[in-house]
């Protein structure tokens, strides 16, 4: 837990430092915009508990609020792994809130820093045939990068790196599943301004 404290927090003082910073520069727009988006994504998980997982590829969906240089989001992402010691695809999908800083400037490029938490997922088919589910957190940060296609349309495309807990109901946080998870993802956005 310590850990995710640890990452959390550094997390939380990059988004400070970098708004910061950017708040020395003249703001956008100051009427609040949406956003949606879909994208596809590849990754992996890795070490801790999840040593012998593939890579594989997933997608997420996101909806956000933008105001001058915040986005803040709702987000939802799944992939499906080959697993040693399972029956099947290893599933894992997150839903989160998903905070973005913002870097326009005078380019097309629009870079931005990420910090994610929310709610993990897994599920596997088990050697005897039934599914085996467990809930528990992740928390991740990432960097991005958005830049126009056509008018409210953009590409969106980023990094990421997450830490995830999955308790299978063994009735403790230290007997949970734990590792992280590397992906990186790409993928279209509407936005309304």
């Amino acid at each position: 837990m310590a850990g995710v404290r640890h990452l959390v927090c550094a997390a939380g003082v990059s988004l400070i430092a970098l708004g910061t910073v950017s708040a020395q520069t003249p703001p956008s727009s100051g009427r609040v915009g949406f956003t949606v988006g879909v994208g596809a994504m590849y990754g992996n998980l890795v070490g801790g508990d999840f040593t012998g997982s593939k890579a594989a590829p997933g997608f997420d969906a996101n909806a956000g609020v933008v105001l001058h240089r915040w986005q803040l989001g709702i987000a939802y992402d799944r992939t499906n792994h080959g697993h040693a010691g399972t029956n099947g695809d290893y599933i894992v999908s997150n839903v989160y809130v998903e905070p973005r800083l913002l870097f326009p400037g005078a380019r097309r490029w629009t870079p931005y820093a990420a910090a994610r938490l929310g709610r993990a997922m897994a599920s596997y088919g088990d050697a005897v045939g039934l599914t085996e589910k467990a809930t528990g957190y992740m928390a991740a940060i990432g960097a991005g990068l958005v830049w126009p296609l056509a008018a409210h349309v953009q590409a969106d495309a980023a990094a990421h790196y997450a830490r995830l807990s999955h308790d299978y109901d063994t009735g403790g946080f230290t007997d949970a599943e734990k590792g992280g998870q590397a992906s990186v993802r790409v993928g279209v956005r509407y936005g309304t301004r």
